[in-house]
């Protein structure tokens, strides 16, 4: 499908194996802008890129020699880059050293998307990541994130207020939609007769899964919790599953080692409660999956979860690393009647329809990228 009036030429500072950033660009590559990812030198790039998406190298900041010199390696580098794509717009996904090396670049005009520990953790962290945080945002012509609460941290951090807007990854609400028991995926997991708790993120001490198998030893024995290996930290893997054994519930903590994508919505339907304890998240993907697929969540009682939480379902919400009232909370879900569970999959879905459908933000930052062009050409 192509656009209707002239495509834009957008360059992107990003993970280019993510699969936000993945979708990101696709769709705007599938609406006919020219898409190009500008990614370190050494940087792998995993098969399955969308089409019509191109790849550039750049010499990126490295601590490793004296900051001044890294720092003028990059710039010229990317400069030399920009030079030659000519791009309507520069846009830095993640704010610790994509966001840093936009405005390092001195191009302009540079959007910048906030994630979450980015902007709410590791900006934080130093003096220096404080300082370029400052330095980046401040600068930045345009900063979008998933939730008011982290457009609030990004404005402390030194955003302008008038440049940030709201703007969810998005969710396909016809790929993330209540169906049918995905029969063949649970006899292939072989949970037949079981209750799944379905804790989908990464398993890392910021998500605290141990809380989670805490409060599955307080859960009755058909109650089970699923989780994936992916990209999970091996010491943080090994204490979950030394922490299961001593609970005795080490046979109730399931394993996969992947969940492809297209996947992703069986499981949630697979799941009678979709869990996502963190202690830091600034617009939480999962939580929009989750209710988009009708699921009940049980999640961090955080600023931008009570985003959804607080007009939906509050008994979900609980305190940071709290089995005990991690394991009330899922119990409180389990025992729901399906006419009340059917309700929340209703009034969730719609919330997440008139939020975070994932074309009605792409459109909103198309017509974004165009104002932003458009100053450009005027000099503004």
């Amino acid at each position: 499908m192509t656009v209707s009036v002239q495509p834009l030429s957008l360059a992107f500072l990003c993970d280019p194996n993510s699969i936000h950033t993945r979708r990101w660009t696709g769709y705007l590559a599938g609406r006919g802008h020219r898409v190009t990812l500008v990614v370190g030198q050494t940087q792998t790039v995993n098969p399955g890129l969308p089409a019509g998406i191109e790849v550039e190298r750049f010499v990126p900041y490295n601590h490793r020699r004296m900051h001044l010199l890294g720092a003028l390696d990059a710039r010229r580098s990317l400069r030399g880059i920009l030079k030659r794509l000519n791009p309507d717009v520069l846009h830095a996904h993640y704010l610790t050293v994509h966001g840093w090396h936009a405005w390092i670049s001195g191009f302009h005009p540079y959007a910048i998307t906030v994630w979450g520990s980015d902007v709410i953790v590791e900006a934080r962290e130093t003096r220096r990541g404080h300082l370029y945080a400052r330095l980046s945002l401040g600068s930045a012509d345009l900063v979008t994130g998933t939730s008011d609460y982290l457009l609030a941290v990004s404005v402390a951090e030194g955003a302008k207020p008038e440049r940030t807007r709201l703007i969810h990854f998005g969710v396909d609400s016809e790929q993330f939609r209540p169906g049918p028991d995905p029969v063949a995926l649970r006899s292939r997991l072989g949970l037949e007769g079981r209750r799944i708790i379905f804790s989908p993120r990464t398993i890392a001490p910021l998500y605290h899964h141990e809380t989670v198998i805490e409060a599955l030893a307080r859960l009755p024995g058909d109650v089970v919790v699923l989780m994936t290996r992916h990209l999970a930290d091996a010491v943080e893997l090994e204490a979950l599953q030394a922490g299961a054994s001593e609970l005795g519930v080490r046979d109730r903590m399931i394993l996969v080692d992947s969940v492809p994508h297209a996947e992703m919505p069986d499981y949630y339907r697979l799941a009678d409660v979709v869990v996502s304890v963190a202690d830091s998240d600034g617009g939480p993907i999962t939580v929009v999956e989750a209710l988009a697929a009708g699921r009940p969540i049980v999640a961090t009682d955080l600023p931008s979860v009570r985003e959804w939480q607080d007009v939906l379902d509050p008994a979900g919400l609980v305190p940071i690393a709290d089995a005990p009232a991690t394991a009330r909370a899922i119990e409180t879900l389990l025992s729901r009647s399906p006419a009340e569970r059917e309700e929340l999959a209703r009034r969730g879905r719609q919330v997440v329809e008139e939020r975070a459908g994932e074309r009605a933000n792409m459109e909103r930052m198309e017509t974004l990228y165009r104002q932003l062009a458009a100053r450009r050409r005027k000099g503004a």
